[in-house]
């Protein structure tokens, strides 16, 4: 198929983002160890595998206790978590418990230490519940939390942190995902300086080392960084070196003018285009690309604020869809000094939070630097006609 097929020109960001949705294939399912899966998307359901607690044990630190009470008879044992026990309780008996170890065999009920009083009658230690101590047991029960094979998070959730703490606890050692998204960055242009003195018509590489922390917000982890000259056949070696990545994204090459290559390369290599171009400023001239290999190429503007604004507002939707994650609720906000934005394109701000939860925006951004972005919460998607005090989405900045 052609570079040109199935292309969306200057469409609006919803039709894009559902375009990427509907053209983009999910990449394979692997199995990862649940440490290394956070940021990926689960491909099947996750499920307990055991009750959780496995066995009833005390939710406070006190007394096991069998039988109603008082307890005449005091085990010299105490119950620990993770450690053995050979106490047995028999009606009239206690044993000191900590907080988290199973109850002995026989425990009818746990008090908790600010429940109970201890005394001596006839020489011998005596457990009693406490005057004005409520009639309550603090027991944790098994299967109180959940039972084995209770469902915890269904496939296409996104592996939070929370989702693998409670993988661990349900004694999942693995789980079967799409994801983490690797990429391969690449910036271009014969102008940009990574390391070195700045020589006449240069520009620092901004962009590049912080890039990563952007594209983490879009769940991609970036697997290195090269840069690349203005030249066709440059681009064209380096996209036909072998790679385990899933996605490449680059920064710059694709607009339209003498120095950007890459929209008349993907024609020549037969690349699917499924985006060209944006209604959006900035960002206007990204495009979402499969190439031969199968890996998707997402082309963000080579200006650090418009290669920013793009990532956040798309590089979501091609993790969902690369991964079939369900989407995340979106973040809305109030913007209080939008006004009547002019023009056919979707507008991205910076914006910050101000007390009471309004946003406003910080004045107008410059494009070739991130200096706008710092004390910002948020960029803030106008689209045409948005007006003051407007309910708009919110994309979130790492900070």
């Amino acid at each position: 198929m052609s570079a040109r097929a199935g292309v969306v020109a200057k469409a609006g960001l919803a039709e894009v983002r559902a375009r990427i949705a509907a053209e983009l294939a999910p990449i394979a399912v692997r199995e990862l160890p649940v440490a290394e899966a956070v940021g990926a998307t689960l491909a099947v359901a996750l499920t307990a595998g055991t009750p959780l607690p496995r066995v009833d044990s005390a939710a406070m630190d006190g007394y096991a206790v069998a039988g109603p009470g008082p307890w005449w008879q005091l085990h010299q044992q105490v119950r620990y978590a993770g450690r053995n026990c050979s106490v047995v309780l028999a009606p009239g008996e206690a044993v000191r418990i900590a907080t988290g170890a199973a109850t002995p065999l026989g425990t009818t009920a746990t008090l908790r230490d600010e429940h109970v009083v201890r005394t001596t009658v006839s020489g011998k230690q005596v457990v009693m519940r406490a005057p004005e101590a409520p009639l309550r047991d603090d027991t944790r029960r098994q299967g109180e939390h959940w039972d084995s094979g209770t469902v915890l998070a269904r496939a296409g959730a996104r592996i939070s942190a929370a989702v693998a703490s409670a993988a661990l606890s349900a004694e999942a050692e693995t789980v079967t995902v799409r994801g983490p998204l690797r990429a391969d960055v690449v910036m271009t242009g014969d102008e940009i300086r990574a390391v070195g003195p700045l020589a006449p018509g240069e520009t620092r590489d901004s962009l590049g080392p912080v890039l990563p922390e952007f594209l983490r917000c879009c769940d991609i982890e970036s697997t290195g960084l090269w840069h690349l000259a203005d030249s066709e056949d440059l681009l064209r070696s380096w996209l036909g070196l072998k790679s385990h990545a899933d996605l490449v994204v680059m920064v710059g090459a694709t607009g339209r003018g003498a120095a950007d290559h890459l929209r008349p390369l993907l024609a020549d290599l037969g690349a699917r285009v499924i985006v060209d171009r944006v209604a959006l400023r900035p960002g206007g001239s990204t495009l979402v690309a499969q190439l031969p290999d199968g890996r998707v190429l997402l082309g963000l503007p080579g200006n650090p604020l418009a290669a920013v604004a793009a990532l956040l507002a798309i590089g979501p939707a091609v993790a969902d869809a690369l991964t079939l994650r369900t989407p995340g609720p979106t973040m809305w906000g109030r913007l209080s000094d939008a006004g009547m934005m002019a023009g056919e394109a979707t507008r991205i701000v910076p914006v910050q939070q101000h007390p009471g939860g309004v946003w406003r925006s910080t004045g107008p951004a410059h494009t070739p630097h991130l200096a706008g972005l710092i004390g910002c919460q948020a960029l803030a998607v106008l689209p045409p006609g948005t007006g003051r005090g407007s309910l708009v989405e919110l994309l979130p900045l790492p900070y």
